[in-house]
């Protein structure tokens, strides 16, 4: 069995990529494999039947992603068990609850002022629980690129969600074992929360105890832009430091035997992932070091890969839904890799090379699964890593670590607090630095999955070409992989299509045009959100929608963004697009919010503005664009609205802002020719607008309306509706199709809901 059990692995990571396949494509598939392994490896007959079995029951043990679309919202009682810890913050608590009929949902109370802290001390892990709410639709990803909440919930085996309304008639009695452990975690949380400063906290938390909420934003992007977020993340790294300082205070400072001090950590290691919240990577490295243990008392000899494929064969089945998870798969995929390429990273080559090679290794092997989630990757964090993995390593945790140790030694604690928050606040400084100097990370957008195994293919000769030292076939392989990101990356600009999308940004507007070949990126209005208390702006539909899509779909530069007007649903998130993104030119009416435009002026310096008004033409990029509307100065922001025209393909739109009804009258009175085959309808589809007269002149064949779902002001109304089927004018709506995609080339155009 030495170096064969990954073969097991592998059987299953195909099980589940043709999971959703016919299973006569799987048999093939396995057939070939089975020959490939009798005829070129001679594997014996009892090893072959074995990797059958588990083939054929990985592919049907695998579930898949089925969440329920439709949810009764009438209150009810249902009974069940706690299954997770409870996560609580000022707003509101949640956790895992199977219900008696095994079901396992996500409950969630939102808590009220009136609400005091006891209502809440039963909620407990394990907890036996009658709950008084109703299930609610699970939100999904209602725009390309945006993060899909339901699938993710899926993808722990939580295909339901229930809302507790009321707290009085929910009761829970009893507690699991592991509510002990969740309390032993909370108490030294709080200790260290009340006795350091936040700074430090955040970074313990996170770092020891896998909590980053306390992390603020920025850093976390930070690392994220510069490939650094599995420092953030407890991995191999921490557990194996936080090992070495057990192993050596047992050994040396307790003065036990080896073989105690080996069956103390297996008992720590069995404990210490439910303490750092779970997370896949943390249970990886710990079963890990249980079974390197565990193996050297017994008289068998298997290698690392064989030892790694043990884990991962433990954690699939105990946990089917694991192999969904995104932390899951880097871990395993980036520690397989590093201990496959084990012979390139020998000391000969000294220690800045292996670092360099481990980083590159590191980042290479993931690169698919990390541009398919997340769009794009920093190509120097390779160099970077070779100072900050020793930093992490020989700094940042073992200080943390003896805050951890000295937490009840308070002048030991505020000394090395005080040496934890000067050097590591110097550090992220100088990191934010090179971030300002090297601002843009490479963006590809979305990898295609079908670029998958050709990419593999080509990272494993690479790799094992440079392992033989033939490093001109090394860098022929190497240069495909630049080669074939660069493609990746220039698809937009080889594609004859063109594609307009109304995102879903619920009651506002967001439209992005893009040209075929990618002559061109225009957005129509950029429509934001409020706070929960309408206290202040928010730039929630900006990080959630609009940046997401841009990132997927691979926009890093607008060539012009037009306002309609200056209502916040339609430029709420412009100055968040201002502050990430290079836009050429700013185009609005001369009636405009000048105090606006300075707000604008003083995020970016580099924007050119344009003013037009009815009667005006002009292009962009080659495309023209033709100006109805305002034709003078009113009092209401919505009848300032730019009206413009353009045609994509062979079809002509109409872009009507927030327009009201005198305007479309002093419209079609004004260009009388006016007509358009797709029609951008006013002001979310209020009866205020999209006049019998409007519709009945503009001849539209198809009507897109911007609105939210379950919105406060009935929109669309009735009657806009009414007319719109008058006139036969077919209509598509963001509250129930989400994002709406046009596709179009020179002779044709089809549009499409992005919502099944």
């Amino acid at each position: 069995m030495y170096q064969r059990l990954h073969w097991f692995v592998l059987l299953y990571v195909i099980s589940f990529v043709m999971k959703d396949m016919s299973a006569k494509w799987f048999v093939v598939i396995l057939g070939f494999i089975t020959c490939y392994l009798i005829y070129l490896h001679r594997f014996p007959k009892l090893l072959i039947s074995s990797l059958i079995i588990f083939g054929l029951f990985s592919y049907y043990y695998i579930p898949s992603l089925t969440p329920n679309d439709t949810i009764e919202n009438s209150s009810t009682n249902i009974q069940g068990n706690i299954q997770s810890s409870v996560e609580q913050n000022n707003q509101f608590f949640r956790f895992a609850f199977q219900t008696s009929n095994q079901e396992l949902i996500q409950v969630y109370y939102f808590i009220e002022p009136k609400d005091y802290p006891e209502k809440f001390s039963s909620f407990l892990t394990g907890a036996s629980c009658t709950l008084n709410g109703a299930f609610q639709n699970i939100p999904t990803a209602r725009n390309p690129g945006q993060f899909d909440y339901k699938n993710y919930l899926a993808s722990q085996g939580i295909m339901k969600q229930f809302v507790i309304e009321s707290i009085n008639q929910s009761k829970c009695e009893g507690k699991s074992s592991w509510q002990k452990i969740y309390d032993v975690r909370q108490h030294i949380l709080d200790h260290i929360e009340n006795n350091v400063n936040s700074f430090t906290y955040a970074w313990f938390a996170a770092l020891l105890f896998g909590d980053r909420d306390h992390l603020e934003d920025d850093v976390v992007t930070l690392f994220q832009n510069w490939n650094l977020t599995h420092l953030l993340a407890i991995s191999g790294l921490h557990v194996g430091l936080i090992l070495a300082i057990v192993y050596f205070l047992l050994l040396f400072v307790s003065r036990i035997t080896i073989e105690k001090a080996q069956v103390l950590i297996v008992c720590l290691l069995f404990f210490y992932p439910a303490m750092a919240g779970g997370a896949p990577s943390v249970w990886r490295a710990s079963l890990l070091a249980i079974v390197i243990i565990i193996l050297s008392k017994v008289p068998i000899r298997l290698a690392t890969t064989d030892m790694l494929s043990i884990v991962f064969i433990i954690m699939v089945i105990l946990d089917k839904f694991v192999i969904y998870s995104i932390a899951f798969q880097f871990s395993f995929i980036v520690t397989f890799g590093i201990v496959l390429s084990r012979k390139l990273l020998n000391n000969d080559v000294g220690y800045i090379w292996v670092v360099l090679r481990i980083s590159l290794i590191s980042m290479l092997i993931i690169l698919p699964i990390q541009l398919y989630y997340f769009y794009q990757f920093q190509p120097l964090s390779i160099f970077l890593n070779v100072i900050v993995i020793p930093y992490f390593t020989l700094v940042v945790l073992p200080l943390l670590l003896m805050i951890l140790l000295a937490s009840f030694m308070p002048p030991v604690l505020a000394m090395l607090d005080y040496i934890f928050e000067h050097l590591h606040t110097a550090a992220i400084t100088a990191l934010t630095a090179i971030d300002h100097f090297i601002q843009t990370p490479w963006l590809t957008g979305e990898f295609p999955i079908y670029f998958f195994l050709p990419f593999y293919i080509i990272l494993w000769l690479f790799l094992y070409y440079f392992e033989k030292k033939q490093l001109r076939k090394a860098l022929q392989f190497g240069s495909l992989i630049v080669m074939l990101l660069i493609f990746i990356c220039i698809r937009p600009y080889l594609d004859p299509h063109g594609y307009i999308t109304m995102l879903d940004i619920g009651q506002g507007d967001a439209i992005i045009v893009e040209l075929p070949y990618r002559k061109g990126v225009f957005m129509f209005d950029a429509g934001g959100g409020m706070t929960a208390d309408f206290s202040e702006t928010s730039s929630e539909t900006f990080e959630q929608v609009i940046d997401p899509f841009m990132k997927a779909k691979g926009i890093n530069k607008i060539d012009a963004v037009l306002l309609s007007h200056a209502d916040h649903d339609h430029v709420g998130s412009l100055p968040y697009i201002l502050a990430n993104y290079q836009i050429d030119y700013l185009i609005t009416s001369p009636y405009f919010d000048t105090s606006l435009i300075e707000q604008y002026k003083n995020v970016d310096t580099e924007v050119q503005y344009l003013n037009v008004k009815a009667g005006d033409t002009f292009n962009l990029n080659q495309q023209t664009f033709e100006v109805y509307y305002p034709m003078r100065n009113q009092s209401d922001k919505n009848e300032n609205s730019l009206v413009i025209s353009s045609s994509f393909g062979k079809d002509t739109w109409l872009f009507t802002g927030d327009l009201g009804e005198e305007g479309e009258i002093e419209i079609v009175n004004t260009y009388p020719a006016l007509k358009a085959d797709v029609l951008k309808v006013a002001h979310h589809g209020s009866d205020t607008s999209s006049s019998a007269t409007f519709l009945e002149a503009v001849e539209a064949d198809l009507a897109l309306i911007s609105v939210g779902e379950y919105n406060r002001y009935g929109h669309p109304h009735t009657e806009v509706l009414d007319n719109l089927e008058r006139y036969k004018i077919n209509v598509l709506r963001t509250d129930q199709s989400g994002a709406i995609i046009y596709k179009f080339s020179d002779e044709r155009g089809t549009v499409f809901p992005y919502l099944p």
